[in-house]
């Protein structure tokens, strides 16, 4: 027969760290998959329709150079692949983010909640954003000249626009999403929330989102500052350092946002465990145990509940290298051209 002092931890860590999970899980790893896939789909039947235009108009031998622009020269087909796959991946699963925060905080959130839940939702903040970022795009792609004929550089400058369009769209979803658990940590948690981990479909969301955007942000860098444009207008090759521009704004910020929604789930996960503890502590006073062996569980518990949120919800240190090496590849390729 096991004996009550083996039982009783055991029974008290069921019910602080049980298994089971939230119900507003995050689409399946083969959903999210197949939508990047689904992105580069699209990228190639561009590329096809575009390669069909441009032979119809003017003729084969353009239509070759505009193929080997978007291929090889600038590896359009890759970057645009990337941030498509991206931006379905986070309109497939943004609705992860509000629902789970309400189901966990029901009717206890803040007006700032709501205030940067309806800039997440809203299109016509996305709208602006995204019409400003094309704007940009154009003006110095425009200015930098790809090397084809007119309606090749139409061609390869509305992939461009669409992908700085999409990656702001991107950066948006993870802004808000980072601002709308920032507006959780003035709220007093009053239940378990870590019992049944009620918070972490949050970080695949925003791990896969941020992550993926980092690599379109070195694919998409490294492509075009090192592609044949022109660089014919009075700027000159001075135009180029704009270029630079989506690694130098886009990596600071993804990093930030890709850590902080951890940090805030670690605090609320902590303050869980605390109320959690507490509750136990004032069940336990009519328990008919030593004030010892009271003081053991309790300490026992705490230790084993703070140890699992410490590994299951780490700050996620070991991804800061995946962000440094993108970084270096960008200033490698920037310092050696």
């Amino acid at each position: 027969m096991q004996s009550k002092h083996s039982t009783i931890p055991s029974l008290i860590r069921h019910k602080l760290c049980g298994t089971a999970r939230c119900p507003n899980r995050p689409p399946s790893p083969f959903r999210l998959m197949l939508l990047l896939f689904c992105g580069f789909a699209l990228s190639l039947i561009y590329s096809g329709l575009a390669v069909v235009v441009i032979w119809y108009f003017d003729g084969q031998h353009e239509a070759q150079r505009f193929f080997a622009a978007y291929t090889t020269s600038f590896r359009t087909i890759i970057s645009l692949g990337v941030i498509l796959g991206t931006a379905l991946v986070v309109c497939c699963s943004q609705h992860v983010i509000p629902e789970t925060i309400e189901a966990a905080f029901q009717g206890r959130l803040t007006s700032d909640y709501f205030y940067y839940k309806h800039r997440f939702w809203s299109r016509k903040i996305t709208a602006f954003f995204c019409g400003e970022m094309i704007v940009w795009s154009f003006a110095v792609f425009a200015y930098c000249e790809f090397p084809l004929l007119n309606l090749g550089q139409d061609l390869m400058l509305a992939p461009v626009c669409a992908e700085f369009a999409l990656a702001a769209y991107v950066g948006r979803k993870l802004m808000y999403t980072g601002m709308m658990l920032h507006s959780l940590l003035p709220i007093t948690v009053r239940r378990n929330l870590f019992r049944k981990r009620e918070l972490d479909a949050i970080n695949p969301y925003v791990h896969v989102a941020s992550t993926l955007t980092i690599i379109w942000v070195y694919v998409h860098v490294t492509g075009y500052y090192a592609g044949p444009f022109k660089y014919s207008s009075w700027f000159g090759e001075t135009i180029r350092l704009f270029l630079l521009l989506p690694a130098i704004l886009a990596v600071p910020v993804l990093l930030i946002f890709n850590f902080y929604p951890r940090a805030v789930l670690r605090k609320l996960y902590s303050q869980s465990i605390d109320f959690e503890i507490k509750r136990l502590k004032r069940a336990l006073r009519n328990a008919k145990l030593s004030a010892y062996e009271k003081k053991s569980y309790l300490i026992e518990l705490d230790k084993m509940s703070r140890d699992e949120l410490r590994y299951s919800l780490q700050l996620a240190l070991s991804d800061l290298p995946i962000g440094i090496t993108i970084v270096v590849m960008v200033l490698q390729t920037v310092l050696g051209n």
